[in-house]
């Protein structure tokens, strides 16, 4: 789907199938309220840096941090090492059995996930295998399982893209433009809003749980990074358009109004039906099924050169929406994150709900907003929290709080003795390994300088050495409060490869290794550059 013309951008509903060789305007310049980002604007967006300029630089310092980055990439390395030998090419592997296992398609998910941090690792042997494996890869092949288009989408097409922008193989560009090109066809429905799943053999769509046409936020609604860059490197506006047509259908089919799913301005309900393109019901929240729509919005922003301004007015509704209707204090005087609307909010949370600090604590330095960047430092010190206040400085997957003035009577007695002795309530206990918490702690060390940030992250990787080192590599925890001795998960999904160690390492290097003013990171934790951009492809 190469194009050999420019792409100019309009605000309007686009059409999927428009004939790519005239010229069209590109979806998402004119923001919600009509107008489209001003010069001025831009200019002064573009002078608001991301990182702070404060590092220490003693001698000291700098061979603390080499000794650690170092620990770090002999982690990798072990977990590598497992992987190669036992599951090279399989989407993951067991890190207790050995064994590997098909979970994406069996196109080779942990492989393609952590091409770029094999690369930023300097790790120049590993990479050059696992670019000769990636060649031989056939995307219209599978396991003969349906694809979940969103994850093919963050894991796969984003490692591709990144790989690329990292190394400069066109291959990698090749690769992530025929699996795009696949996937595309989960966006030819009624609305072009993409199925949940799609089949890559029958060319069918599907839910996760049926021939039903539902969907959630997140998987609707995390396309658009990886998708804009795709268009601007391959000079293709067809990503971008599918990408932004999501918008256009959730705006136009729907309108706030008290009563229904759809209760308040820019605080989106998780579950739609992609046949209507109306939201049917799920309360909103910043956690799972509905964190990484909000995330792109901003994020998207920035990539495009703070172009697409329909993305920043749809961030700042949100925005607006999020503090007074998700945000809580709980009964320890931290700030919380929760679910629910105007009728009220569930004081209920999970690690998911970590990775909007970070988020937001960059939107507030793109903004200039020191507002802003205050709360999202009381809200990573609430993330940071659920894992500093566990034996082994690692957090459960799922955590609930005690409201403010809220009497605990309706607790059970063990959630009123963890609030007692941790300050919240454990819902489930376990760990996977996921890097949300430490994403926002490195947001916030290369944002402010702050070596302390890079200390939080040191301690929770000695926690994860100690708790899930094993022969296979990491693996989960039962229970964080009792570590390895609770019980190991034999699960060691991608995203450990291409975030959670990704952004620990980070916090070791020089701050101008993926700087956060030359790159934006995806959801997956995958780099793309940041370049102009003059509203065509």
């Amino acid at each position: 789907m190469q194009l050999a013309g420019a792409f100019l951008v309009l605000g309007c509903i686009a059409q999927v199938g428009v004939a790519k060789h005239h010229r069209h305007s590109i979806d998402g310049m004119v923001g919600l309220w009509g107008h489209s980002a001003h010069q001025r604007d831009v200019k002064r967006y573009l002078s608001n840096p991301v990182q702070a300029t404060n590092f220490s630089d003693s001698e000291s310092l700098r061979r603390l941090r080499a000794n650690r980055a170092e620990d770090v990439r002999n982690g990798f390395r072990h977990a590598w090492k497992a992987y190669r030998k036992c599951a090279f090419g399989a989407d993951e592997i067991n890190p207790l059995t050995l064994e590997a296992v098909t979970t994406r398609n069996g196109w080779g998910a942990t492989l393609i996930d952590a091409l770029d941090t094999i690369h930023v690792m300097g790790l120049t042997e590993e990479f050059k295998e696992a670019t000769e494996k990636v060649r031989t890869i056939d995307f219209d092949k599978n396991d003969g399982e349906p694809s979940k288009v969103f994850e093919t989408n963050i894991r796969y097409i984003g490692g591709l893209i990144s790989a690329y922008e990292l190394s400069g193989d066109r291959m990698f560009l090749k690769q992530a433009t025929a699996l795009a090109d696949v996937m595309l066809e989960a966006f030819d429905t009624s609305t072009g809003i993409p199925w949940q799943m799609w089949d890559v053999q029958t060319g069918t769509g599907s839910s996760e749980t049926g021939p039903s046409t539902l969907n959630n936020l997140a998987e609707i609604g995390t396309y658009q990074l990886e998708f804009f860059r795709l268009s601007q490197l391959t000079r293709d506006p067809a990503y971008h358009k599918a990408a932004q047509r999501v918008y256009d259908v959730i705006l136009d089919r729907n309108t706030p109004k008290k009563g229904t799913p759809y209760a308040v301005p820019g605080l989106y309900p998780v579950f739609l039906d992609i046949k209507t393109g109306r939201f049917i019901g799920g309360k909103p929240n910043l956690g799972g099924g509905s964190d990484s729509f909000y995330e792109y919005l901003i994020k998207t922003w920035a990539l495009s050169d703070f172009k697409l301004q329909r993305c920043l007015d749809m961030w700042n509704e949100s925005l607006r929406s999020i503090k007074k209707y998700l945000i809580a204090r709980g009964s320890d005087k931290r700030l919380y994150m929760g679910v629910g609307d105007n009728e009220g909010l569930d004081s209920i949370s999970d690690t998911f709900t970590c990775f909007f600090p970070g988020t937001l604590a960059l939107a507030a330095r793109l903004q200039n907003d020191n507002e802003t960047l205050e709360l999202a430092h009381s809200l990573l010190l609430t993330s940071y929290n659920t894992f500093a206040r566990m034996p082994t400085h690692i957090g459960p997957e799922n955590f609930g709080f005690l409201p403010d003035g809220d009497d605990d009577s309706d607790l059970l007695k063990s959630q009123r003795a963890d609030i007692k002795k941790y300050g919240f309530y454990l819902d489930r206990p376990y760990y996977l390994l996921r890097p949300e918490a430490i994403e926002s702690i490195f947001y916030f060390y290369r944002i402010t300088g702050d070596e302390k940030y890079a200390d939080w992250i040191w301690e929770i990787w000695q926690g994860i050495k100690a708790n899930c080192a094993v022969d296979g590599g990491f693996a989960g925890l039962r229970d964080v409060r009792l570590g390895r001795e609770g019980g190991l998960i034999g699960k060691q999904e991608s995203f450990v490869f291409s975030e959670t160690f990704k952004y620990i390492y980070l916090a070791f290097t020089s701050p101008d290794v993926l700087s956060l003013d030359e790159y934006v990171f995806s959801t997956e934790g995958h780099p793309f550059r940041r370049t102009s951009f003059n509203g065509t492809f």
